[in-house]
Order: structure tokens, then sequence, then C-alpha cells
């Protein structure tokens, strides 16, 4: 059913005649028209925007050359990748490579581009109540009887005025666009994690190849101790295979540490832009983890942006089925206002009134449809209906994995603390072990009840402390990445991240530890 309502069915008699201008009572239309439309928009629009997530600040530092005294702030979409392919070769910090992951990210910038989006459809929901201005012109001879108007040009404006639904659009469009920001807030988190686990296993890596390196010095060494051995007949063949293969095993590891290096370098290569040769970690520049308490924080912080995302997309679902419900049964009234320029060298005033025709039309109405039956309508709010509720069973089934995925992490957490000293003490006690044998070696003797070290046994020494520091490095390596876990889930990960920034990092590289 529709209703419309105007003025132009008057206009032939009210008009003024040929040549004429445009009455004042037109004006006074036109500007009750516009008053009209402002008040509804003011009405219906929401009033308040502090819901909506503020658009990112487009900002882009530009980094020093030197990268080892040099850190750049943590930017939202700033492209720096020909500028970190032009950076010279030197000791890159955690700060610079969680910033350059961040600025070279397809999934970071892959989720700014869907904020602007999900902004762009709250706009255009909340645009629907400002009249547009249209400018259009249908010029042309006509023969015979007129098939249409006589136009030279039209000015017309349309906006809604009121509707039951559009305000429940608005709300949509408005928890979309919170959810798609705090996707981007998830995805930022998960690059930074991502690109901090990299970093850290990769100097973790460096030092153990270092130290399997040196473990395969002193298995060549007790290599050829035995063979000597062996030939003077004081040694048995057993006892230098043993040895071989211990050598072997060793160089083993140490290829699958080169290589394992070597894939850490090329995927942080990926993600910052740098040339894999110019990666090379500064373990001083990696903060030290808080010693929090991570149940207490686990049970008090707020739900992460992954589960708060899926609950502003469940809102997002549940008012646009709200607002596809309300528009059965309810009337939709627009606002519509029309200018047209009559040409005169057509040939109207043969059929109609020349006296009457006019070149200046004017029309000012508004438009009220109201849907009595629509099966495509009501079949459109069962749908968004049901995917509403699949929705919010989403963002529920979020809640569950997030809080039982924390849980198995402290669980985690504790274990591995607990692998982490057994590593420590076994390393120690391989420490003390060598430090002994050494000692008895530069003093020339032994204890009352201890029989003298031979090089053979200081060459096992030496080659168990190292083999103990790559044992120990793995058990510390994986209780920092789920203290990093853990940390990203009450989220303080971005924050730890920048404390290696410009005020935070050491300028004095060269006396940094080696483990």
């Amino acid at each position: 059913m529709e209703f419309f309502v105007s003025s132009r069915s008057q206009r032939l008699a009210s008009m003024p005649k040929p040549g004429s201008r445009i009455p004042a009572n037109c004006f006074a239309l036109l500007a009750m028209g516009l008053f009209l439309t402002a008040a509804a928009t003011a009405q219906t629009a929401p009033r308040s925007k502090a819901n909506v997530p503020d658009a990112p600040v487009q900002n882009t530092p530009v980094l020093k050359a030197n990268l080892a005294n040099s850190q750049a702030s943590f930017v939202d979409d700033a492209d720096s990748t020909g500028l970190a392919g032009s950076l010279p070769a030197g000791d890159i910090s955690l700060y610079t490579v969680v910033d350059l992951a961040l600025r070279n990210s397809k999934k970071v910038q892959i989720a700014e581009v869907q904020e602007q989006i999900a902004r762009g459809a709250w706009k255009e929901t909340r645009d629907a109540y400002v009249p547009n201005l249209q400018l259009g012109s249908g010029l042309g001879y006509s023969y015979g009887f007129p098939l249409g108007q006589p136009t030279i040009f039209t000015v017309s404006s349309t906006s809604l005025l009121y509707s039951f639904s559009q305000h429940d659009y608005i709300r949509s469009t408005q928890a979309a666009t919170k959810a798609a920001t705090l996707s981007l807030k998830n995805i930022r988190q998960q690059v930074i994690l991502d690109a901090t686990l990299n970093y850290i296993d990769l100097t973790k890596t460096l030092g153990q190849i270092a130290a399997l390196n040196q473990a395969t010095a002193d298995t060549d060494k007790l290599v050829g101790i035995l063979g000597d051995r062996v030939n003077a007949g004081v040694a048995t063949r057993i006892q230098l295979t043993r040895a071989q293969l211990t050598g072997a095993q060793i160089k083993l590891r140490a290829l699958q540490m080169e290589d394992h290096a070597d894939e850490l370098r090329q995927h942080l290569s990926q993600e910052t832009g740098l040339d894999p040769a110019l990666i090379e970690p500064v373990p001083s520049s990696v903060p030290s983890l808080p010693d929090l308490n991570f149940p207490s924080l686990l049970r008090t912080s707020a739900k992460p942006p992954a589960v708060l995302s899926a609950d502003a997309t469940a809102d997002s679902k549940m008012f646009a089925a709200k607002g596809d419900e309300k528009q059965n049964y309810r009337p939709t009234i627009q606002l519509a206002s029309q200018y047209a320029l009559f040409s005169t060298f057509n040939n109207y005033q043969q059929y109609y009134n020349a006296q009457n025709f006019q070149i200046n039309n004017f029309g000012l109405g508004i438009q009220a449809v109201w849907p009595l039956f629509d099966r495509i309508r009501r079949d459109k709010s069962n749908e968004s209906e049901a995917e509403a509720v699949r929705a919010r069973q989403q963002a529920e089934l979020a809640r569950i994995q997030n809080d039982e995925g924390n849980l198995a992490l402290w669980h985690s957490l504790r274990e591995l603390e607990a692998q982490e000293q057994v590593a420590a003490l076994q390393q120690q006690l391989a420490k003390d072990t060598l430090a002994s044998a050494e000692t008895q070696m530069n003093q020339g003797g032994a204890g009352a009840n201890s029989a003298p070290v031979t090089p053979q046994q200081a060459e096992q020494q030496r080659i168990e402390e190292r083999t103990s520091y790559v044992d120990l490095a793995d058990a510390q390596f994986n209780v920092t990445k789920v203290k990093l876990d853990l940390l990203n889930a009450v989220g303080g990960l971005e924050d730890w991240a920048k404390e290696g920034g410009p005020a935070n990092v050491s300028n004095n590289i060269a006396s940094r530890p080696t483990h």
C-alpha cells in the first residue's frame, strides 16, 4: 500500500504563467521539507557514539639508519616494505622486529580494510536520514502526442523520514564496526606474539648452535685421545666407536639447529621485509617477563579481543534480525522533493492548455510504504533470526574455548617450569663436575678416595656440559612460550613488547650476555 501527498497535482492551476519566476511559497515548502528531515535525523539517529571505536590514527614514523640504536613506534597501517629492504646490516632488536612485522603484516592490512568496510557500512545506515541531491537532464525532441515530460533538467532530493527498522540497522552496523576493530586488535596481538616467539627462538637457536659447535670440537679431541689409546692397547674399539657416535649425533643436532635458524630467519624476513642475512638478534633487547599471578588474572581480567569481537558480531546479527522483523507490517516514510525546468520548443502546447503550461515546476511530498503481505520479507526475517542465534552460539563457544585454552596453558606452565628446574640442576651439576675435573687436572692430583682425572674424562665432562646447556635452553624457551601466551591472554603482551623501546634498550650491545 503506497501513499503519496504532493502539491504537483495542483501545479497546472496554481503555477505562474510561462516565463514567470518560482513563487515564494515553493521556497517555503522546500525549507519546511528540509527542516522536517533534519528533525527526523536528530530524533532517530543514535546520539551517543561512545560504543563505536574510533578509526585508527594514520601515523608513519621513519626508522633511523642504524638498527642497533633506533626503534620505531608500533604503527597500525604504515607501509615500510621498501624502507625495511634498504636498511643496513646490523643487530636488530625485538622492538624493531615487532614494529616492522606490524607494518608489513598482510593479516593486519586485511583486518584494517575490513574495519574500514564495516565503518563505511555504519556511516551508510546513518546517512539514510541525510537528504541527497541529484541533478538530471532529459532534453530531447518530441513528435506527436507527448510520451513524457519536456524536461531540460531536474533537481531532486530524497531522504528517509522515519523507519521502525533503521535504528536497529544502525545499531547493527555499529556493533559490526566494533567487532571489526576488536578483530584488528586481536590480529595485531597475534602478529606481535608470532614475531616475538620467532625472535626469541632464533636467539635461543643461535646460542645452541654455538654450544654444539664447541661440543663438536670437544668430541673431536675425545676421538683423537681414544684413537691414540686404542693404538696403545689401553682402550677398546667400543669406546672409540661410542665417542664417534656421540660426535655424529652432536653434528646432526647442530645441522638441524642451523636449518631451524635459517627457517626462523626466513619467516622473520617474510614478516618484516628484511633480508634474512640482516637479521641478527640482540638478546638484551628482550624485556624480562613479569612475574604475574596468571590464575588470578585469568579469572578477573577482561575478555580477550577475539571473544569480545565474537560478542559484538552476535550483537550485530541480533540488531539486524530485529530490524528485519520490524520490516513486516510497519510503514516506512520518505521525504521527496523535485524541481523540473520544462522546455518550450517541444509540441506540448499543442496537446495541453497553452495558457496554463509553464516551465518552472516543483513538487514536495512524503511517500509512505506499508507492507501488508510480503513473503520475502518474512522469510528474510526468519533467516536473520537464525543467523543471530548461530552468531550467539559461536560467541559462547569462543568464550568456552578461550577459558579451556587458558586453563590448559596454566597447567602446562607448571609442568614446564618443573622440567626447566630439572634441566637447570642437570646443567649446574655438569658445570660443577667439569669445574672439579679441570681443577684436579690443573693441580695434577686427585682426592684421597678418588682416581686421578684423565684427559678423556675431562673431554667427556665438557661435552656433557655443552649438551646439558642445549637442553636447558630448550626447557627455558618452552616456559617462555607459554608465559607469552598467557601474557597475551591477559592483555599485557603489547605493553611488554614496548618495554624494549628507545627509552629501555641498552646501547651497549657489545656487552650483552651470550646466554
